[in-house]
């Protein structure tokens, strides 16, 4: 790693995983009373919903909820594997407040599902646990920040009701109150900040959540919550000096009260390494990532259960890092000591952790064979493999998303290596899946089918078979046609790859004229890419480049291969200076 000190780190994290023997998950309830929460089944969601514990309430209102959450659905364009994740989402949210009622709690369930468009796919789970976190926060600040406003008892009670457009109409005619004080003022801003984020309005949300760090600058869980909106919005470079302060501020803090302040330091600093990767900054990124996992490393010796899987979580970020800065060496360093832990996890709690593993098995697999240690690819694949085959035994529709990836993997593997007839296999059934779930959700599931189109299309071609080969891939553009206005650099990416190879095959086939013209289509695509992100698209502009030079060439057209020839030398001169 560039940070030796990440190694001491690493070496020492191999022990933490005997700390986590006690590690259960469970949503954080906000009521102590063992009251019944209604629950959804995660398995049996299409073609609807069912309620597989109804707590005694009224069929027709869960009747009534199950056809609204179809129809959101629906209109979602939502595949087999969302519908599971709203489901869990759904669970997650009766279980934390059940003293609310099922009556108050299955609305915003269905503003939930609202939330995802037919592109673009919410983390449903994710997005669950933060508003029972921010929902809990508001109902605990009610309790506390107390004023002898005649209007307060009633904008408690509309949030302890889940009346959430009573309480922003009330907190409303709380700020319009002439004479009031900025800490009053600001107070309130960030209460109503919340209650707007959970009405899913967070733009208002974000408005009034700056009034209050304007007002309360130093307040550090007002810049954090101002901080995490403007991540969430995307103002990534308004978000950074939010953040960069506010870890100097927890750093003070923690200096005087380790035991309170300690956690929200070391969160602060996972949240700016995340920020900074975001912002295309890696160095930066590093370095806040390890301060932030020599931190949790720390407080998971003292307290396992808790933070634990936030150090498993860590490694797996520092992992993805070093991998997206080409240091396959330290990717690997930290994914395995994220395994360890995860290992250890999954002993305790198999059912929350073992998707976990497998995926890290899998970006394992990956970076394995990036560092040409193919036996530890292909072992890292096949227990990847062994693991997601009993999840989809479990639970087809949330967990075949993640075999097809592997098993496409396996293929890039098998192919690499020589093993033909292997990777024919494991792309077939690949394809087969990622077939099927295209069908539940074309826009989402093209490029994936697409992607192992083209993986079979380079694999036929190295088998002689020009026919299929040429077939695979056209099938693939065929596939990506229709939605690249929705996707432009993902779909435009995956169409560019496959015309090269398209045109590679043409020109084995000596049909050089339209070899050239795939070849031109492919060099369009990539260079619109590269304009938008060099850094990312500018080896694969080269490569489609030189092919068309090649061919040019080929072709006794040696001017044109010349001026491709000079494109190509100032790319790579401008791929140095950037270095």
């Amino acid at each position: 790693m560039s940070n030796r000190r990440a190694h001491r780190w690493l070496t020492g994290l191999a022990m933490a995983h005997a700390l986590t023997a006690s590690a259960q998950s469970a949503p954080p309830s906000l009521s102590t009373s063992p009251l019944c929460a209604p629950a959804l089944s995660v398995t049996d969601v299409q073609p609807r919903f069912r309620f597989e514990r109804d707590c005694g309430i009224d069929p027709h209102r869960l009747e009534r909820f199950v056809a609204d959450a179809n129809r959101a659905a629906h209109r979602a364009h939502l595949p087999g594997s969302q519908r599971v994740a709203l489901a869990k989402a759904a669970d997650w949210m009766f279980e934390a407040m059940p003293e609310q009622g099922f009556d108050a709690v299955a609305p915003i369930v269905l503003a939930l599902a609202a939330q995802s468009g037919e592109r673009d796919e919410v983390d449903f789970v994710a997005l669950a646990h933060a508003w029972t976190e921010r929902y809990a926060l508001l109902r605990w600040r009610t309790r506390v920040v107390r004023t002898d406003d005649p209007l307060e008892p009633q904008v408690d009670a509309a949030i302890a009701a889940l009346d959430l457009d009573g309480a922003a109409k009330l907190f409303a005619a709380e700020l319009a109150e002439p004479g009031a004080p900025d800490d009053l003022i600001a107070a309130r801003s960030f209460d109503a900040g919340i209650v707007e984020w959970l009405r899913f309005s967070p733009r208002r949300s974000l408005a009034f959540i700056r009034v209050a760090h304007v007002l309360r600058p130093d307040d550090p869980g007002v810049a954090e919550l101002y901080g995490d909106l403007l991540f969430e919005a995307r103002l990534l470079e308004q978000a950074q000096p939010v953040y960069e302060s506010l870890v100097l501020r927890y750093q003070v803090l923690a200096h005087g009260k380790p035991e309170r302040w300690r956690p929200r330091f070391a969160g602060a600093l996972a949240k700016l390494g995340r920020l900074y990767a975001a912002l295309s900054l890696p160095a930066d990124a590093e370095m806040a990532d390890l301060r932030a996992l020599g931190m949790y490393w720390s407080l998971a010796r003292e307290q396992p259960v808790r933070f634990g899987p936030t150090v498993a979580d860590l490694l797996g970020t520092l992992g993805a890092l070093y991998r997206d800065a080409d240091q396959p060496g330290d990717a690997i360093d930290a994914y395995r000591e994220a395994l360890k832990l995860e290992r250890a996890l999954v002993r305790h709690d198999a059912r929350g952790y073992t998707a976990d593993l497998a995926t890290t098995l899998n970006d394992l697999g990956v970076l394995y064979a990036t560092a040409h240690r193919i036996d530890e690819a292909r072992n890292a694949y096949a227990e990847a493999l062994d693991l997601q085959r009993a999840l989809v035994r479990q639970n087809a529709l949330a967990y075949e998303s993640a075999l097809a990836r592997t098993l496409n993997n396996l293929g890039n593997l098998d192919s690499d290596a020589g093993r033909l007839e292997q990777a024919e296999q494991a792309y077939g059934e690949a394809l087969a899946i990622r077939r099927k779930l295209a069908q539940e959700s074309p826009a989402r599931g093209a490029s994936d089918v697409a992607r192992t189109l083209t993986n079979l299309g380079v694999l036929y071609r190295r088998q002689g078979r020009s026919s299929e080969a040429e077939h695979a891939y056209r099938e693939a553009l065929r596939t990506l046609a229709s939605f690249e206005s929705a996707a432009p650099a993902a779909i435009g990416a995956e169409r560019a790859r496959t015309l090269n190879n398209l045109g590679v095959l043409l020109s084995t086939m000596r049909r050089l004229y339209e070899a050239e013209g795939v070849f031109r289509r492919a060099v369009a695509l990539y260079g619109r890419l590269t304009k938008q992100e060099p850094a990312i698209y500018r080896g694969d502009y080269v490569r489609v480049l030189g092919n068309l030079a090649k061919l040019y060439g080929e072709m006794g057209r040696k001017r044109d291969a010349k001026t491709i020839l000079k494109t190509m030398a100032k790319l790579q001169h401008d791929a140095a200076e950037s270095s």
